[in-house]
Parts: C-alpha cells; sequence; structure tokens
C-alpha cells in the first residue's frame, strides 16, 4: 500500500536498496532518518537530496542545523563527487545558516564543473548574508569555453540575476545629478512636438531640435525638465544607428550605461537594468538574453524586476538597423502622481496636457470648464496645471469613472464638481467658458453607430453650455464623422483641426467656437 509505506520509517539498507535500484519514488519523510544516518556514514547524492528537500520545512531545518557538523559539510563540498558537492551546497542554502557562506564562496572559487556552480551561487543567495551578496555582486562568469559549456554559463548568469533580484530590492539607486551637459530627448504624443517646444521655451529651455513626437534637449539639470508636462518620457540617446545585433547593441551601449549610472547615482556596482524593444523584433527573448551576456559584468547586471535603468532599443528605417537610448528611471517623476485611478480609454496625462497646449492661446485664466466625459478627470486636471480656473465640471454616465475622478482630484489637490449623469441630460446653471473633452472613440467606448447619434446630440448641446465666444477643444477618432457634423450646424465656428498619433490610433484635436 502506497499510503502505508510513505509514512513508514525507511532503514538505512532499505533506502540503499532503493536508492541501487534507482526508485523515483522515495517519500523523503519516512527517509528523513536513513538519509541522515546515510549522509554520516556515506554520503551519497540521493540522501543529501532528500536531505536538502526537507531542510526547507522549518522543524527539519533546526534539526539539520543541529545534527551537520560545519567540518561534515565542508568535506562533502570538496567531494570528488560534483553531484555530492552540487547537492551539499543545496542543502546548505536551504538551511541558510549564515556561517555556511564562507565555505560555499572557497568552494565556489574552486568549483571546475560549470553545473555546479549555479546552485553554489543559489545557495549563496538563499543565505543572504553580506558576505553572500557581496561575493555574489563581484563575480564574474568565465565565458564559454566550447559549445557544451553554453547552457552552463547561461545558468549562471541567471543564477546571479536571481540572487541579486531577491537580495536587493526595489530601486535602490538615487539620482544625485548630472555631472556635465547631456542631450536628452523628451517625447511626447506624435505630432505634438510644437507643442511641448513651446512649454519649455516658456519655462525657459531652448531646445535644440524639434521632432514630431518630441524635442532635443540639453541639460545638466535634468530636474528643470519636468517642471514641463507635455512630455512622457525623457531618453538619453546613446546612438542612432545600429546593427540589430547583441555585439553590436552591447557594445554601444555598455560603457554609456555604465558611465551615466556611476556618474548620476549614489549607487555602486553592478548597476542593475532592463532591457526595453518592440513586440515586432523577431525572437525578441533570444536577442535580449544575447544582449544581456554582452552588458553582465561586475559593473551592469539584467535584473528584468528590479531596475535602476533602461536600455531602450528603438527599431529605425530597416528592420535590422536600431536606434539606442538609456532612461534613468531612479529620477523623480512627480507629475502625474495623481493619477491614482484609471481606465482603459483613459487619456495619458501627457497627452492631455500637449492637446490642451493646442488651444493656449484661446484658454484663459478664471475660466468656468465643462468636461462632458470626463471619465477618471485627467483632461480636468491638466487643465488646472495650465493656468487657474474658476470652476471646474466633470459629467460621466459611469458611475465607476466618477469613483475614480474622485480620487484622483482629491490626490491632485483640485475641487471638480464631479457629476454622474448622461451628459446630453446635463443643463448647465450658467454657461461655460470652455468646453474640453477626449470623446468617445467607438473602438474602447460604444460603437461607431452609438456614437453617430451621441455626437449629433453633443453639438446640439455645446451652444447650450457654452457662452458665446466660448471655447470647445474636443479629442476624437472619430474624425470623419465629427467634421461633417460641424459643417452641418451654424452655431459653432471651426478655428483649427490637428492630427496626432497614440497608441497606434490616429485621433484628431478639433478647435470650435460659439458663434
Amino acid at each position: 500500500n502506497k499510503a502505508e509505506t510513505s509514512m513508514a520509517k525507511l532503514t538505512v539498507a532499505e533506502l540503499k536498496e532503493r536508492i541501487a535500484n534507482n526508485d523515483k519514488s522515495i517519500n523523503e519523510e519516512s527517509a528523513y532518518e536513513a538519509a541522515l544516518e546515510l549522509y554520516h556514514i556515506d554520503a551519497n547524492t540521493v540522501a543529501c537530496a532528500i536531505l536538502g528537500k526537507l531542510a526547507k520545512k522549518q522543524d527539519h531545518k533546526k534539526e539539520l542545523t543541529a545534527a551537520l557538523t560545519i567540518d561534515e559539510l565542508k568535506r562533502n563540498l570538496a567531494s570528488p563527487i560534483p553531484g555530492i558537492r552540487k547537492t551539499t551546497a543545496v542543502l546548505m542554502g536551504n538551511i541558510g545558516a549564515s556561517e555556511y557562506s564562507r565555505p560555499i564562496i572557497e568552494a565556489l572559487k574552486r568549483e571546475e564543473y560549470r553545473y555546479v556552480r549555479p546552485s553554489m551561487l543559489l545557495a549563496l543567495g538563499a543565505i543572504g548574508d553580506t558576505a553572500a551578496v557581496a561575493f555574489v555582486q563581484s563575480y564574474r562568469v568565465e565565458e564559454p569555453k566550447d559549445e557544451t559549456e553554453v547552457k552552463h554559463a547561461e545558468a549562471e548568469k541567471e543564477a546571479v540575476r536571481l540572487v541579486l533580484g531577491r537580495t536587493v530590492h526595489g530601486v535602490h539607486a538615487h539620482f544625485s545629478g548630472l555631472s556635465k551637459p547631456h542631450s536628452v530627448e523628451l517625447r511626447c504624443a506624435n505630432m505634438l512636438g510644437g507643442q511641448l517646444a513651446e512649454e519649455l521655451s516658456d519655462i525657459g529651455i531652448e531646445p535644440i531640435r524639434e521632432f514630431s513626437n518630441g524635442v532635443l534637449v540639453e541639460t545638466n539639470d535634468m530636474q528643470s525638465l519636468f517642471e514641463a508636462r507635455c512630455f512622457s518620457d525623457a531618453l538619453f540617446p546613446i546612438r542612432r544607428d545600429v546593427s540589430l545585433n547583441a555585439a553590436a547593441i552591447g557594445g554601444s551601449a555598455k560603457k554609456f550605461l555604465f558611465e551615466l549610472m556611476d556618474s548620476s547615482t549614489d549607487a555602486r556596482p553592478p548597476y542593475r537594468y532592463r532591457i526595453d524593444m518592440p513586440n515586432t523584433v523577431t525572437n525578441k527573448a533570444a536577442l535580449a538574453s544575447e544582449i544581456a551576456s554582452v552588458l553582465d559584468s561586475p559593473e551592469l547586471l539584467n535584473s528584468p524586476s528590479f531596475y535602476d535603468i533602461e536600455l531602450k532599443i528603438e527599431i529605425i528605417g530597416a528592420p535590422d538597423r536600431c536606434a539606442l537610448y538609456a532612461k534613468l528611471c531612479c529620477v523623480k517623476d512627480n507629475r502625474f502622481n495623481y493619477r491614482k485611478e484609471m481606465l482603459p480609454a483613459s487619456i495619458a496625462p501627457s497627452t492631455a496636457a500637449a492637446v490642451l497646449r493646442l488651444a493656449s492661446d484661446e484658454l484663459h485664466s478664471r475660466a468656468r470648464v465643462l468636461d462632458p466625459f470626463c471619465g477618471t478627470g485627467t483632461m480636468l486636471i491638466e487643465r488646472s496645471k495650465l493656468s487657474p480656473c474658476g470652476a471646474l465640471t466633470g459629467v460621466d454616465i459611469t458611475p465607476k469613472a466618477i469613483d475614480k475622478a474622485k480620487v484622483n482630484a482629491a490626490a491632485a489637490d483640485v475641487d471638480i464638481e464631479l457629476i454622474c449623469k448622461d451628459c446630453i441630460k446635463f443643463r448647465a446653471s450658467e454657461p461655460y467658458d470652455e468646453v474640453i473633452a477626449n470623446m468617445p472613440f467607438g473602438l474602447r467606448v460604444g460603437s461607431h453607430e452609438i456614437n453617430d447619434r451621441l455626437y449629433a446630440q453633443f453639438l446640439k448641446k455645446l451652444p447650450e453650455w457654452l457662452k458665446p465666444g466660448g471655447i470647445a477643444l474636443l479629442y476624437t477618432m472619430e474624425y470623419t464623422l465629427l467634421k461633417r457634423l460641424i459643417a452641418e450646424q451654424n452655431e459653432m465656428e471651426l478655428l483649427s483641426r490637428k492630427r496626432t498619433e497614440a497608441g497606434g490610433l490616429l485621433p484628431t484635436v478639433f478647435l470650435l467656437r460659439r458663434k
């Protein structure tokens, strides 16, 4: 009976017999005492593996700590049998006594078999004391001598990554400032680079070059850039035109990443990074692994879960050419911390800021502002950042959106009157100076057929909500529909329209004025 056998204690003789017969069904609990006795008498890999598994359990861990002497463990770390060295390291790591770290470090230094080393590294990570972590941080994985060593070299690198990922949590570097002027690309929604350039000029930062999706500046004052709200990412250009292969990318980026972290943070090597590249890249995971094998060293460590700097790879022109950028993830950017809640259709706050600047000549201080499709409140909050407002009102038909908008408004410390209502049924107590809206696209919200009716009703409401000369700023994917409806009515005049880009979509910003 299998259940009875698993509960019965095995003798050393029975355990030896099972080991000799290559029995894979040995129950660790029933074999514990025999495995421990066998380990004392004649250590073998099976007995050690059984003890290693049981060492994860608290009661056995205490017993094994008392039963196994450090000299005995050291002797087995030096066994002529690689499997015993490997399983002994696992056992010691699972017990986790800090006194074990030094013997494992010494054993790892002399270990000739590469397949044993990852287990020793992971054991040091499980112990996790200062000596163990310091050794793993300084550990250099030898390049494989031939094809038979490639797999084991990768296992060593993965073990180092896992250990440092477990023992040093979160973004641990603190940005201390740029030691010299650097070129920085500030990225924004496509076709809104002009609004970002204008905003930067307003705060005293003159762009070197303007792109459709951003601007290039030079600065040694990183924090001053975050006075601007129209950009999403601040990227340090590494190299513009690079062959899309690990050797070229790693060779171009390695020195730059190290020097940027070393000169601008208070952290010590290895500096943790992650690799970001488009999903369109063929064999993306394999290429990322190859790049990491070039970059990883005592100075840099691939750590996708906990990192301080990001290597961004962008395809340019031909599919085998790319541009390389670094993003410092340890720089504090508190501009959009209010965004505690969001919905799938929410507009990005940097895009909202840039869209609003399209109408900056028409938007004035102390204005009364209505957002009839307010969602989680982003457009209204960003409007309040552009200039002081007399009143902010948000209307949305969805209770969930209103609840989320309340959270965001409180976090932003912005006073918004939020109303859960179908905007077509909403009546203004007095006319507004501005109506701003991220309108339903018919892709994430509603459908084109629904929008056909909704937009027609909405345009009829605009003159009711707006005072004469009042402005409407509308952001939508329904370009053809809204263009047609504007042409069919005679109370609102079209001042301008501007195509943009967001997540592969091509929305348009319409600016209207009530006649």
